[in-house]
């Protein structure tokens, strides 16, 4: 195992994430950001589907798109398909957890320049334990405290399931992650999480897939 990947192994271990660097880049990283736009702009275009997740803004009655559930089952996403069928991302979440894995879902999570809404603190599910289930966040561009990058409570996944989110995030500390373009940010399932709005001119997307430990029932 190399270095960067143990010590990711490690942190997600204590603190229920970290950062690994560069996982894609190039090409394939540049075609995945041409496929989310192409997406988006369909979208806009007035795209609407169960699966196509936004919201609108008091006193503004246009659509804001804030993810695109089960990105495997879109047309026009063939390139997310293959990354949930297999890919450098398996290959990443079989190490961090240690054992074989599966992909359960993939999403595209869009925060969009200006009008993206925070997203409350929360934990994805806790009924898995601590170190069998993860998500796996693909940054498509960069994210920092400017466009609403993800923040964590370090710890909180190893607490029991009865922990209350808003007395844990009270209590801290909280983390903000920053991430460039290509990185991959892994965090517990478990963890108490948020993110920030995005008042700024910059798009914030990544591509979202949780994976379990193959042996996992749910």
């Amino acid at each position: 195992m190399s270095a960067p990947i143990a010590a990711a192994v490690g942190q997600l271990r204590a603190d229920g994430f970290a950062v690994v660097s560069g996982v894609v880049t190039h090409a394939l990283l540049e075609d995945l950001r041409a496929e989310a736009a192409a997406l988006v702009a369909a979208f806009d275009d007035g795209h609407r589907s169960d699966n196509f997740w936004h919201f609108t803004r008091k006193g503004d009655s246009a659509p804001v798109l804030f993810r695109i559930h089960n990105l495997q089952q879109q047309p026009g996403a063939p390139l997310a398909a293959e990354l949930f069928a297999t890919g450098p991302l398996h290959h990443l979440a079989e190490r961090l957890l240690g054992q074989p894995a599966r992909a359960r879902v993939i999403a595209l999570i869009v925060k969009m320049p200006h009008v993206a809404a925070a997203v409350p603190w929360h934990r994805d599910r806790v009924d898995a334990p601590a170190g069998s289930a993860i998500n796996l966040s693909l940054f498509l561009d960069d994210s920092d405290a400017d466009n609403g990058c993800l923040e964590f409570v370090p710890g909180s996944h190893l607490l029991a399931d009865e922990a209350v989110v808003d007395q844990v995030c009270t209590a801290g500390p909280v983390v903000p992650v920053a991430a460039k373009a290509g990185d991959v940010a892994v965090h517990d399932v478990r963890v108490v999480h948020a993110s920030r709005p995005n008042p700024s001119a910059r798009t914030r997307r990544s591509l979202v897939i949780e994976f379990a430990l193959a042996t996992e029932s749910t």
